[in-house]
């Protein structure tokens, strides 16, 4: 490899002369004759018109360039490495490495079938999922190659994204209460039975606050929850009514007996969930995750909706 005035040879020669603290030195380590060595040190010093070796003294110094040249050099050396043993996990995998953030509620559904599906495909898979904690300044921070997320990025800040399904807003409430049918029925369920939400930081949370100030439903209830989990049980236990999506649902891994899972009487928002990258990263990983994402979704989450909530699944958009 051969750069304006500096090759990559030459500098490993350098970088044994500095070692080694002197010329017999190196040359015996790099099983070369002296004066090969001192051939390349004069090269490498008349292609960057500077002295690198101060060669007026006993023993020889090196000069403020050349201490320069050595602390960059070995750096360079170092990242090279990397990227020789980046390069050779191609051997192994089409993809050596892959680190994917993803949102708890698409996690629990989601990450044990993209796992079985992309081995083979990809060396070393590292996911790591969240709650309210935003993914997106990760990402942008080099911590994540992509995210599986409901947060809305923006093209301007350098990333893009495709879109993986949209899931809507659904009631979950107590087994055996009745089904609202129209807006006024909700605004009396509204009166009869507490309402348990999300807390504000979770953005599904403010989703829904949004949706059921639109109609004018007054609420009542005193408790909010961050976790999917905490909020389903207590309705689970007969202690109220909240409003979710499908994958929240199946996210919170409870038993389910005494919940029934009620679509609006209308349309209503709908949480968007979309694989996002960094535009400046190589876009081929992420067409892969996004079809197997999207493939897991039509195939294990349309089922399990169909099954368990006729009708929602319909509401349910898997993009193509």
């Amino acid at each position: 490899m051969v750069m304006q005035g500096l090759d990559i040879r030459g500098l490993e020669i350098f970088l044994a002369v500095c070692d080694e603290g002197g010329l017999t030195s190196a040359a015996r380590r790099l099983d070369l004759t002296q004066a090969a060595v001192s051939q390349h040190l004069a090269k490498i010093e008349r292609d960057l018109g500077v002295q690198l070796v101060d060669r007026s003294v006993r023993p020889q110094k090196i000069t403020p360039a050349g201490d320069y040249l050595r602390m960059r050099g070995r750096k360079l050396f170092v990242e090279l490495e990397e990227i020789r043993k980046g390069v050779g996990r191609f051997k192994e995998s089409d993809i050596p490495e892959l680190r994917i953030g993803m949102i708890e509620s698409v996690a629990v559904a989601l990450l044990p079938h993209l796992v079985d599906r992309l081995d083979g495909k990809v060396g070393n898979l590292s996911v790591t999922s969240g709650t309210t904690h935003p993914l997106l300044p990760e990402l942008r921070a080099g911590g994540f190659d992509m995210l599986v997320t409901s947060e809305q990025s923006d093209e301007g800040d350098g990333t893009t994204s495709l879109p993986l399904m949209t899931e809507p807003l659904v009631m979950v409430l107590p087994k055996g209460t009745h089904h609202p049918r129209d807006w006024d029925e909700i605004l009396a369920l509204a009166k009869q039975l507490d309402f348990i939400p999300y807390g504000r930081k979770r953005r599904i949370g403010r989703l829904v606050e949004h949706l059921l100030e639109r109609f004018g439903i007054e609420l009542k209830g005193h408790l909010a929850f961050d976790s999917s989990f905490a909020l389903l049980d207590r309705v689970n236990h007969g202690l109220g009514w909240a409003v979710t999506t499908p994958l929240c649902i199946l996210g919170a891994g409870l038993d389910r007996t005494n919940i029934e899972i009620v679509p609006f009487p209308s349309s209503t928002p709908v949480r968007c969930v979309n694989l996002v990258w960094m535009a400046e990263r190589a876009s081929g990983p992420s067409h892969l995750v996004a079809r197997t994402c999207r493939d897991i979704f039509q195939e294990r989450l349309i089922p399990l909706l169909r099954d368990r909530a006729p009708g929602v699944e319909e509401r349910v958009d898997v993009a193509e």
